[in-house]
């Protein structure tokens, strides 16, 4: 019997979307979009806020920047190949940078729900024991 870690670690808890149509990009192409893990989130999180100090008298400074095109750049599939469309992410970054901003955010939008980032705890919890096969009453 496996380990309950050996089980987690094999885990195919990651969603995908298939048949995912950008006709201002590649018209009748399909491409897949996947979640992504939790490290990759907890970078976009950790790299979408930070904070500097500048000096005694100013205090903190809070600067916000978006990694929107990373995070598509990660998740973007070409379905016939199921290869990242771009395994650059540095080159994928700067191609989608330069994109519509509502395509980029519509992708990401659609990278963090298969992520599971948009729920709140609750409904995460609530999801978890409607899937667990057990009655928790």
């Amino acid at each position: 019997m496996a380990s309950l870690k050996d089980l987690i670690r094999n885990a195919t808890d990651i969603k995908q979307q298939d048949d995912v149509e950008i006709p201002e990009w590649a018209p009748g192409h399909m491409f897949r979009v996947r979640g992504l893990p939790s490290g990759d989130w907890e970078t976009y999180n950790n790299k979408q806020s930070k904070m500097t100090r500048r000096d005694e008298k100013s205090g903190v400074e809070m600067t916000l920047r978006s990694c929107k095109a990373e995070i598509v750049a990660k998740a973007l599939y070409d379905q016939e190949t199921d290869e990242l469309v771009f395994p650059d992410v540095r080159e994928g970054i700067s191609i989608l940078s330069k994109r519509s901003a509502g395509i980029v955010g519509g992708l990401f939008n659609l990278v963090r729900h298969l992520s599971d980032d948009d729920k709140d705890f609750t409904q995460k919890v609530a999801d978890a024991e409607g899937n667990s096969g057990g009655d928790l009453n």
